[in-house]
């Protein structure tokens, strides 16, 4: 939502896994200077652009990680983060250029997402300022997105889908593939305590969780998403508590052995972690074996496209670059290896 092209997603996403999010806040170190990273057409693209495209697209989960992994993490993927600012730049120049129309009326409801989006603890002022924006030139940012998204669906139109067969082929080909595991979709509400934490807040923390078990039992498990997003200490509470997908081995034992024993919809008991305690709601269900084809249909649609897709986004923006004055930085450049000497 906070980026519509996510051509580094999973890079980002595991950097800001549920593990860090929910660590230990440390005190923030002082801001670097602004460093120019690279220019497009004689655009600047600084580290304080950086840090706005990962607000953009994380939201507050970023000022939740401890403030040294949170450098880290940026200082990490700067580079990468530096080239898809050049390809958002050149995407946006080719927009304005071919006259794409944004939509005011998915402009309105991108903005109302985000802001429904954040934690009931985050004013929306207070999110946009510290990306340097006002309301106004928020708006603005949101609606090049969109505009860049529309024209990057404008150039995918292009690519033919794949057929029936070709989807019934690869599936018989690479049926093996498709054994699924047991895995189950959950929400949660954490209570965070630390393992140093006295007895008493940790009697306090057990209290006002039964208190919302109780709460929840009586609404027979509604509301759930609401009390997450206005009680949990994990950051998934700005999506409800919503957990996604996992399997066995992806929790700590405690949270597994309690998820995959409860029933779908109910409230379970307290389940007490090294991350504090925890309610727990399971959503979906899904058992091992052998998954058929109509089930994998649409997975495999974008096995297939996928590729395709990428190769004529990589092809276009290389054509637009070839066209652009670019400058990089060294910051941004991989090392040159010191060629060997000769004897």
């Amino acid at each position: 939502m906070f980026n519509p092209i996510r051509i580094f997603a999973y890079l980002l996403a595991t950097l800001f896994s549920f593990t860090l999010l929910i660590a230990a806040e440390e005190k923030a170190k002082p801001e670097k200077k602004n460093q120019e990273l690279a220019s497009v057409n004689g655009k600047k693209i600084t580290t304080a652009d950086i840090e706005r495209a990962l607000r953009m697209r994380y939201g507050p989960s970023l000022d939740e990680m401890p403030a040294e992994q949170r450098v880290n993490a940026i200082k990490q993927v700067t580079p990468r983060m530096t080239e898809e600012l050049i390809s958002r730049n050149l995407l946006l120049e080719a927009a304005k250029a071919a006259k794409t129309k944004t939509n005011a009326e998915e402009l309105k409801t991108t903005l109302e997402q985000i802001k429904g989006s954040l934690p009931p603890t985050v004013k929306f002022e207070d999110y946009i300022k510290k990306m340097g924006h006002n309301e106004k030139s928020f708006e603005a940012e949101v609606a090049e997105e969109l505009l860049i998204n529309f024209h990057v669906q404008k150039i995918l139109s292009a690519v033919k889908a794949p057929t029936d067969a070709e989807l019934q082929k690869h599936y018989e080909e690479n049926k093996e593939s498709f054994n699924s595991k047991e895995s189950i979709t959950a929400s949660h509400i954490l209570l965070k305590t630390d393992p140093g934490s006295d007895e008493k807040l940790k009697s306090e923390k057990l209290k006002a969780i039964q208190k919302l078990r109780e709460q929840l039992i009586t609404a027979k498990g509604a509301g759930f998403d609401k009390l997450a997003k206005e009680h949990s200490d994990c950051p998934s509470s700005a999506r409800g508590g919503d957990l996604g997908s996992f399997g066995r081995g992806q929790m700590v034992p405690a949270f597994e052995k309690a998820a995959f024993t409860q029933k779908i919809g109910d409230i379970g008991d307290v389940v007490e972690t090294q991350f504090g305690y925890h309610l727990i709601k399971v959503t979906k269900k899904s058992t091992a074996g052998q998954r058929k084809f109509e089930e994998v249909k649409e997975e495999i649609t974008q096995q297939l496209d996928a590729p395709k897709r990428q190769k004529t986004m990589q092809d276009y923006i290389a054509g637009l670059e070839s066209k652009a004055k670019i400058t990089r930085s060294a910051a941004i450049k991989p090392a040159e290896a010191t060629p060997p000497k000769k004897p």
